[in-house]
Order: C-alpha cells, then structure tokens, then sequence
C-alpha cells in the first residue's frame, strides 16, 4: 500500500474535505480523489460517502482512518527518534494552547525555554475550544496540547498542571456586589453571559444547573474570559469563570464570589497522544512546565 496514498485518506477524512486535503499537502483536489479511489480498488471496499460539500466516512473507512493515524503517527516518531540517535534532534516544538494559558502562563515558561535553547523554533497554535486542540493533538499535528480538566480523554493522555476555583463574576454596582455566597437558584434568576455553547467550560456549567432543575438565560455567548468580563462589567448580565483570569491582575470592576462548592475546581494541563515518542526537546520542554518528575516515574512514556 502506497504511504502517499494513505496520506491522502488521513488528511481527506481529518478535514472532510478534499481540496482542505489537497492543501495540507501540497496537491491538487484530483489528486486526493485520486489516491482513494486507488485505495478503494486495491481494499475492495467503499471508504467514504459525499455530505453536502464534504465527506463522510464509511465503517470501512472508519477502520482504515484507524489504521492509517496509528502508521502516520509511528512515521513521525520514527524520524525524531532517529534524528535524536544521530545527534540532529528535530529543533522545533509544536503546540496547541487554551487560549487563557497561552495568555497567562506560557510567556514565562516559553521566555525560559528560549533562554536555554535559543535555536529551537516554537510553533503554537492558538484554538479556542479544547476539542479542536485535542483532535490536533489525536492527529498528530502537535507534539501536545494545552487544555482544561473539563473534557474526556481519548487516545490522549491529561497531566493536570494548575487548578482553579470558580467565581460568578458581577459589576461592583450589581444586587450580588456584596454578597460572599449565593445558591444556584440564585444565580439562575440572573442572565448569564457565558462562551460559546461548543466549550467544555460552558457545557460543565449548564450541566450543574441541569442536574439541579434549573434552566438558564444565557442572553450572551462569546469567547474568552477577558471579553466575558468586559460584558459583566457593563452590567449586561453575571457570569461564571475561573481565577486564571485574575491570577496577574485583580479587576477592580468586577466583584467576585467564591461557586467551587457547586461547579468544583477547574484544572488545566498537557494533553499527549497515547504513545507518543518524546524527544529530548520536547522532554525538557515539558519538565520546564512542571511534568518531569511525574513523567520520569513513567519513564517518559505516555
């Protein structure tokens, strides 16, 4: 079996798109449609059907995309291994962030690393919901990625690194403004400005009230902590988030009461595909952001 061909599958099954397939590598949309109807002649099976302007995989082409991640993600390990053996380590770093740690937290850890590994390149990709930077990392397009607590975890393995308590967050002019505690009844009666409706953080939050018999209003939806605050601030509702936000600069137009008890703490950390080979870079990258000793006791596999 031909590897291009199988690169082509993969990429044509990861973007449900031929011609997203085709750019990733550099080849024309023909081409792709190409290299898998090659594939489906030589497997004797169907291995996508058309949806909409896209492509849906078969169950034929579910058990080959299975197959084709598991060799593609093999290759790329193989060649940074080897490329370690032979004393010329891959010199780059590649990762997808959480929008609210590649804020808050990588510029320090980043900043060290650069220090001691000037000609090492760093390529991080901003996303604003974990499940697009957990595919990205299932795929293989990154050596990990950063995310929270709040997802499950497949074919990844999750080193939690910081743990937060919730606030609901109101403006200083607000009826909560001077209340240290509220029940969840409470906080239901208030509109709620929230992210956006496919982020882990708001489905854990709605979850809560849902279990409890409540509904909410969630009159606004957007994303990150630093517009969701500028919106509560301007009395257009409350809202629910973290201390991340808070961590370097308390907000003084925002009053903050303490809701871990109902929604629990929330954890960001590293996400890495199960198997994963780790360079001697990537190692040192990860015992800077606090992972050695865990990772070590493993013997860096994951």
């Amino acid at each position: 079996m031909d590897l291009q061909k199988l690169k082509g599958f993969y990429w044509a099954a990861y973007f449900q798109n031929f011609s997203a397939a085709g750019r990733k590598l550099g080849i024309g949309q023909s081409a792709i449609s190409h290299q898998i109807k090659s594939l489906e002649d030589e497997l004797g099976v169907k291995l996508y059907e058309r949806a909409g302007r896209g492509i849906r995989l078969t169950g034929e082409g579910e058990v080959l995309l299975s197959y084709a991640s598991s060799i593609l993600q093999k290759l790329d390990d193989l060649k940074s291994h080897f490329g370690d053996l032979a004393g010329q380590p891959v010199g780059t770093i590649h990762v997808a962030s959480y929008r609210g740690i590649m804020k808050y937290k990588l510029p320090q850890i980043l900043r060290e690393f650069k220090r001691r590994n000037p000609a090492t390149r760093i390529k991080i990709e901003h996303r604003n919901l974990d499940r697009e930077v957990l595919s990205m990392v299932i795929s293989g397009e990154v050596d990990f990625g950063i995310t929270s607590s709040w997802n499950e975890f497949q074919d990844v393995s999750f080193f939690l690194l910081f743990s937060y308590d919730m606030y609901l967050c109101t403006s200083t002019t607000h009826r909560f403004a001077k209340r240290r505690t509220l029940t969840l009844e409470e906080i239901a009666s208030e509109p709620l400005v929230l992210y956006e409706k496919e982020n882990s953080i708001r489905q854990k939050i709605e979850s809560v009230f849902a279990r409890n018999g409540l509904t909410v209003d969630v009159t606004i939806e957007t994303s990150g902590a630093e517009v969701i605050k500028e919106y509560v601030k301007a009395g257009l509702g409350v809202s629910i988030i973290s201390g991340l936000p808070f961590e370097q600069d308390e907000d003084e137009g925002i009053h903050r009461i303490p809701v871990s008890e109902s929604f629990g703490q929330l954890g960001y950390g590293i996400a890495i595909r199960r198997g994963k080979y780790l360079s001697p870079l990537l190692r040192e990258f990860l015992r800077l952001i606090g992972l050695g000793e865990v990772l070590e006791k493993r013997r860096w596999e994951v």
